[in-house]
């Protein structure tokens, strides 16, 4: 699909591109006679929507000030991020960082603790970073600062196909305009009892997860466990003992331990199982969106909210690449003001027209044309409604694995909750030790 998209919007963008130059009136940034030079890197090829959203804005902030040349290096990313990761990691070793990067928003606080961000909320307006939707400011913010920022957001929905759950005699919750609202949303009890009447119903497993240990799994599957007012790690990013065991989260954990147990999800994932009908409510990407009417337009699918463990605590993902200025840089002014330039408003336009993501900016909620009805409007209001609780930690890699460990062991039923538990926290406090 993002070829799809590339293919649609180039010749907008690069249209922009060119009419640029005459839309604004240059200002003058003073170093002498001295051209400033800053460089950015972005894990997008240029063809990419993101990746000429990025050369319009830079061309735009060249033209508003005098002397300054931004050059923008693509380094594309491959596989879980390798390739840009490779390069960037490389790059904090030697001490040779650009101006500004490209980072997953997740790990903001690993390049805190590295000591090699910049912090963007000691040289822009506050109005200006009010502007962006809390969820954004949240995810790049660590302690009391702000570090990272983004234009748009992903929010994964819950499909499900609306014939099965109306041939099983599923209530589908509904508002007076007919709509499955936040508010509306399942709790765990709810979400079981449904379930087995939809496994009775169909023969097989009617939900489908992907069990297996993999970064989907404190993307997508993470928010099940935070709603039940669960905290992963503490405060310093590091303690995992009292958090990952507290009772609401052995609670969350056997919930979803339960799925396993009672034939509600499978084991192992079933490769296209919700778009061949064979699952009733998927747990899938939100690009899905854009793919199930194309490639399956028989399919009658809709969007639920995610289901919930305590009252109030409704959670559901969020996250994607922000973008990010190093200490490296000699010009903090400038190159934090280009970080918002680039995560501008205009920068939201272009990527729900260009990619179909969500903006980023508040005043954009009402108008987006995208999100405006229902079922997509479900994914704007999990991201600006909802609660993110991704853990800020310099050791998210290993938090990410140990979930990953967790729900694959309760998948394959190795071990009791408790004893999965007891050695995920073992394992992440070998590694937590080395920040202490």
């Amino acid at each position: 699909m993002k070829k799809v998209f590339a293919l649609l919007m180039t010749a907008v963008l690069a249209f922009g591109l060119m009419a640029c130059s005459n839309s604004e009136s240059k200002s003058t940034v003073t170093n002498g006679d001295e051209v400033i030079e800053i460089t950015v890197w972005v894990h997008v090829p240029a063809d990419d929507p993101e990746g000429l959203n990025y050369a319009l804005r830079v061309k735009e902030f060249e033209e508003k000030h005098e002397k300054v040349k931004v050059t923008v290096e693509h380094i594309v990313k491959t596989g879980e991020g390798s390739g840009y990761n490779d390069r960037l990691n490389a790059a904090i070793t030697t001490g040779n960082l650009p101006d500004i990067i490209t980072l997953e928003s997740v790990h903001t606080a690993s390049y805190v603790d590295a000591e090699i961000l910049l912090s963007l909320d000691e040289y822009l307006d506050h109005h200006v970073i009010d502007s962006y939707l809390d969820a954004i400011v949240n995810a790049g913010s660590v302690g009391d600062h702000l570090y990272a920022l983004q234009s748009f957001d992903l929010s994964a929905p819950v499909f499900y196909n609306v014939d099965l759950f109306e041939a099983a005699g599923i209530d589908i919750p509904a508002d007076e305009n007919g709509n499955w609202t936040l508010d509306l949303a399942w709790s765990y009890d709810e979400f079981l009892e449904n379930s087995k009447i939809l496994r009775d119903y169909m023969g097989e497993e009617p939900v489908h997860m992907f069990p297996d240990n993999n970064g989907w799994q404190m993307y997508a599957h993470s928010p099940i466990i935070f709603s039940n007012d669960v905290q992963l790690v503490g405060e310093n990013g590091l303690d995992t003992e009292g958090y990952l065991n507290s009772d609401n989260a052995i609670e969350a954990f056997n919930f979803i331990n339960t799925l396993f147990r009672e034939g509600i999800v499978s084991s192992t994932a079933r490769e296209n199982a919700f778009a061949l009908e064979k699952a009733a409510i998927s747990f899938e990407g939100p690009w899905m969106v854009g793919v199930f009417p194309i490639e399956y337009p028989d399919l009658n699918w809709s969007l639920m909210p995610y289901p919930y463990g305590k009252e109030g605590h409704n959670s559901a993902p969020h996250g994607s690449w922000y973008v990010a200025a190093t200490k490296n840089t000699k010009y903090p002014q400038l190159t934090a003001e280009l970080v918002a330039h680039l995560t501008n408003k205009d920068s939201a336009l272009a990527m729900e027209e260009a990619a179909g993501l969500i903006p980023g900016h508040k005043e954009l909620l009402d108008s987006s044309e995208t999100y405006g009805e229902y079922p997509r409007k479900l994914m704007l209001d999990q991201l600006a409604q909802t609660k993110h609780v991704k853990p800020k930690s310099p050791i998210f890699p290993v938090l990410e694995d140990i979930l990953g460990d967790i729900v694959e062991g309760l998948a394959l039923g190795t071990d009791s909750v408790e004893n999965l538990v007891n050695t995920a926290i073992a394992k992440s406090e070998r590694e937590a030790v080395r920040f202490k």
